[in-house]
């Protein structure tokens, strides 16, 4: 890890889980300076303790089934190529929770080891372990303690925000994951009331992700129980397989960051005090083109991606490469602007 002292790069990333780090590899793969900074660690949040499965979503028509699409095809061909020693390929079976003889399966999906993963895409870029607190964009460059950019990129998850972003719509959910032995066969990733697969250790099941909305790590008289948390895991797998002789190795948790839309967030971000001065009429419920809106020089988000956080960052850290780079616009659909409107409303009253 570099030392710490005034340094200058063309992108800081903040926020070193699969999104972070997988917008770090197109941006230095695309001959950018990178620098990628977290509080704790590569993939010590969400990312570490997601089961990492890459799969597209089974759920009705509509723009996110569509996006998905596209975002698996491009995930499966990222992880077999790029990650295919941190990838397990296996087939896959998603069943109804409602109706256990609806399924649907897959000759061919994958799951993949979440820290190495984005340990391996980190590697060879500068990665500082640094709390960013209030970035301040001065004289055209972004200042993140002693370092300096021309653009930064948020990907930090439902983790605090450090911009006073207060209109983005996120949620934060608790996840809790186990890798257990079991003298039972695990022949494929199976996904219903939990997912069950196997993985790159041989004999090794993983088990997850419990979602519970009421915790939050935030909460200082809050405490999660870890024992509980097992026991729910575990109960949930045996309505799907019978598992034998279960031993467990260990815990995986971590806060996931689902939007308020299920949508993910790819897109600028809106300086809310200098657009609500500009358009006070927001605050009174008249729609205004968001190409109006005041933005934030250089700086963009990737969150709000959810329990498909694995599929969609290859996809997004692209998309994010394009723009960057090449000038390709970023998708009007996803962009985090598309919760502001709203937001002005309820502000004001």
């Amino acid at each position: 890890m570099p030392t710490l002292k005034t340094l200058h790069y063309d992108v800081i990333i903040v926020g070193a889980g699969i999104n972070g780090c997988t917008s770090a590899y197109f941006l230095s793969q695309a001959g950018l300076k990178v620098a990628l900074v977290d509080k704790t660690g590569i993939a010590s949040g969400g990312s570490g303790a997601a089961g990492a499965f890459i799969s597209p979503k089974f759920s009705k028509e509509g723009p996110l089934k569509e996006l998905m699409a596209v975002a698996y095809d491009e995930a499966m061909t990222f992880y077999t190529t790029v990650l295919a020693s941190h990838t397990l390929l296996k087939p896959l079976l998603h069943m109804s929770q409602d109706n256990p003889d609806e399924s649907i399966s897959l000759e061919q999906s994958a799951v993949v080891d979440a820290r190495s993963a984005c340990e391996t895409l980190a590697s060879g870029i500068d990665f500082y372990v640094l709390e960013v607190q209030s970035p301040s964009y001065v004289e055209e460059e972004w200042h993140c303690e002693d370092l300096r950019s021309s653009h930064l990129v948020l990907t930090i998850g439902a983790y605090p925000k450090i911009m006073p972003i207060d209109y983005v719509g996120l949620r934060g959910i608790w996840g809790h994951r186990i890798d257990i032995t079991t003298s039972s066969d695990v022949p494929c990733i199976m996904h219903q009331y939990v997912s069950i697969s196997p993985t790159l250790n041989e004999g090794v099941i993983a088990i997850g992700a419990t979602h519970d909305v009421h915790y939050s790590p935030f909460d200082p008289f809050a405490i999660y129980d870890i024992e509980a948390g097992r026991a729910e895991l575990i109960e949930k797998a045996l309505k799907t397989l019978k598992l034998n002789n279960i031993k467990i190795l260990k815990d995986y948790t971590g806060l996931r960051s689902g939007s308020n839309d299920y949508m993910p967030m790819l897109g600028s971000l809106v300086d809310a005090h200098a657009t609500l001065a500009l358009h006070p009429h927001l605050q009174h419920g008249k729609e205004t083109d968001p190409k109006e809106f005041v933005y934030y020089p250089n700086l963009t988000m990737i969150n709000g991606s959810g329990g498909y956080g694995f599929v969609l960052a290859p996809y997004l850290a692209k998309r994010l490469k394009e723009y960057l780079v090449e000038g390709i616009p970023m998708d009007k659909m996803i962009s985090p602007s598309r919760f502001f409107s709203r937001w002005a409303k309820r502000k004001k009253s």
